[in-house]
């Protein structure tokens, strides 16, 4: 798949495991859709020509309105936990790059923007993000990304059955809003199977 750069976001314990932030915070059941799509990351990142792996860095209370008695106050703060780590499952991968944010979009780094030009000198076409959680970093880059990318043939995707987030996004219907709103905006939200081919 030669065409294609697979940009994964957040795969880390802060919140894919239950011992990290949201699931201490929510509990584990709440994971469940986030813990299904890891073994088709896995599987997509070894068919993909081009793969990018971005990580979270935060502040103390960064999204908690610094209520520090949060729960969620300490979501991914260096050493504070092991939120920041990469999971198991996904930390062995050889990436092509591997970048850390410090806002809910990867756009927001300078490193990560030159992988993205380096890409399309490279004849990458067609970036597709995967992740978590997919109402906030998946989505926030996946808009950054194709803001930057406008008038270009390159082309930008969400991939469904990649990206997740907690359980009640889908019953109280964030998550439909979420690919609703990437697709009116002329981004793709498609399975894997669909993008490969």
């Amino acid at each position: 798949m030669k065409h294609v750069s697979l940009i994964l976001i957040d795969p880390q314990v802060g919140f894919c495991s239950p011992y990290g932030s949201l699931g201490l915070s929510y509990g584990t059941e709440e994971l469940s859709e986030i813990d299904k799509v890891i073994p088709g990351i896995k599987m997509a990142l070894s068919e993909s020509y081009r793969r990018h792996l971005v990580k979270s860095e935060y502040g103390v209370g960064q999204f908690t309105n610094a209520d520090f008695e949060h729960p969620l106050a300490n979501l991914c703060v260096p050493s504070i936990n092991d939120d920041c780590k990469v999971i198991d499952a996904l930390s062995s991968i050889n990436y092509h790059s591997s970048t850390t944010k410090h806002q809910r979009s990867a756009m927001s780094c300078k490193g990560f923007r030159s992988e993205i030009e380096n890409d399309l000198e490279l004849g990458i076409r067609h970036f597709v993000l995967a992740g978590f959680l997919l109402e906030h970093c998946v989505k926030s880059t996946a808009i950054d990304l194709f803001d930057s990318l406008s008038g270009s043939d390159a082309e930008v995707s969400v991939c469904s059955d990649l990206s997740a987030s907690r359980v009640q996004k889908y019953t109280n219907g964030t998550a439909a809003d979420t690919a609703k709103a990437l697709h009116d905006l002329g981004i793709k939200f498609k399975s894997w199977q669909s993008i490969r081919g």
